[in-house]
């Protein structure tokens, strides 16, 4: 090889280090972890009050189950989180309180007046949690 071939070769060698260095690529993780940043009850009759949301809910004694069960619906942020679904929220409330059972997301009442307090636990490490506040009349 001549001379000149082998500085080119170095030169544009040299050149691909720096256009690399400067540009470079973007490094990404695999199976990167997306977590909740936000859990957003979202049941019909849901009165936010800034401090405090709350839900009205008209217990009927002669009601059937299904008429005095209360499903607690909510939505998870951002919705490209890695555990989405029944995976991604606990909800946790006084299990002690004979106002209610709980099956789930399924709470079904057994008398009137009272007052539940239910929280919305993410379980994926994030520690996010909605309080939600649920008025039997």
């Amino acid at each position: 090889m001549k001379k000149s071939v082998v500085i080119i070769i170095g030169i544009i060698y040299l050149a691909s280090i720096f256009v690399v260095g400067f540009f470079g690529t973007k490094i990404k993780a695999f199976n990167e972890m997306v977590y909740i940043t936000n859990i957003e009850c979202i049941n019909e009759g849901l009165v936010d009050y800034g401090t405090y949301k709350e839900i009205a809910f008209d217990y009927n004694p002669d009601g059937t189950i299904l008429e005095n069960s209360l499903f607690i619906d909510y939505k998870v942020y951002p919705s490209n989180s890695t555990k989405r679904g029944k995976d991604a929220v606990e909800i946790i409330a006084d299990p002690n309180d004979k106002l209610f059972t709980q099956d789930g997301v399924t709470f079904t009442f057994h008398a009137a007046p009272g007052l539940v307090t239910v929280y919305l636990h993410s379980l994926d490490g994030s520690n996010v949690v909605e309080k939600i506040d649920i008025f039997v009349y």
